[in-house]
């Protein structure tokens, strides 16, 4: 295949993978889109996972091994970008697969719209075998505002780069900066250098929530991290003004006795906390 007829690459960096990469890799190769190229970044790892990739690009030259020491998701994605020469670009985790149609659905969109950036409208979680559709975007829909390209991705929880394609001249310059939750930093920087984004109806990814992945790993240095991230997607939104509804994300139950709330949960990002008449008594980490 000549480097022009890349559609898209698709860019998935390995570190210790071997449960769940041939599964990923099965679903890149049966794309009915075919018009790709599979860009896999082993990243220093000690298992089975550079074998596995070894037998994959054997079945399929469309697999480009990258082998580098163990430097981190961000290096791994930047290495990605450099190598890929698609009109589009998709990451894609070790742990994770797409539904075969994915690529094929993400980029006819693309080129609908004349879009810079595409999102998959349907993201499913994988947790204990159990597959459950975790986030319905029901938007059929394109914009070039900020405001509404942010409100669209229902952040600052989903601020994923997994479930997209992005066109490649559009951010071959923007780089991962190797800092937790990097993929908070890296959406903000896209969105705001990016013109259009639409979003693909129909389109699936399977995500899995895996506790041994850094994302997972709630310890107080990590969880710091995170609302530093958090912070830093705030001074973001305040800088350019955007005035976004994210009460979505504090999900409230309460529970009534003769019509007066005695107890009451409040889902706030990552924690949940428990009331009693509206007096919070315990909060913790709820994994979604």
């Amino acid at each position: 295949m000549l480097a022009t007829d890349v559609k898209i690459s698709i860019i998935i960096p390995v570190y210790n993978s071997e449960k769940y990469l041939e599964q990923c890799l099965d679903s890149v190769i049966n794309q009915s889109l075919k018009d790709i190229e599979i860009i896999c970044i082993n990243d220093g790892s000690t298992d089975e996972s550079y074998q596995i990739l070894e037998d994959y690009s054997k079945k399929d030259n469309r697999i480009i091994i990258i082998s580098q020491d163990n430097q981190g998701i961000s290096v791994a994605r930047n290495q990605g970008i450099k190598k890929a020469v698609g009109e589009y670009i998709a990451f894609l985790d070790s742990d994770d697969y797409m539904a075969l149609d994915y690529c094929e659905k993400l980029y006819n969109r693309g080129k609908e719209t004349n879009s810079d950036i595409v999102v998959c409208e349907n993201i499913y979680s994988i947790r204990k075998k159990k597959i459950r559709l975790f986030l319905k975007m029901d938007k059929n829909i394109e914009t070039c505002s900020l405001k509404e390209k942010f409100e669209c991705l229902y952040l600052p929880d989903f601020c994923y780069v997994w479930n997209k394609i992005y066109k490649r001249e559009s951010i071959k310059n923007i780089q991962f900066k190797g800092m937790y939750w990097e993929d908070i930093y890296y959406t903000c920087e896209v969105l705001e250098l990016c013109n259009k984004l639409s979003v693909a109806t129909g389109a699936s990814y399977y995500y899995r929530f895996n506790n041994n992945s850094v994302s997972r790993t709630y310890s107080n240095a990590h969880m710091y991290f995170y609302y530093k991230a958090l912070a830093f997607f705030y001074d973001f939104m305040n800088k350019h003004e955007l005035d976004i509804d994210v009460s979505s994300y504090r999900k409230v139950k309460k529970i009534k006795i003769l019509g007066i709330p005695v107890f009451k949960t409040k889902r706030v990002y990552f924690k949940t906390q428990y009331y009693i008449f509206n007096i919070m008594f315990f909060s913790r980490i709820t994994i979604p």
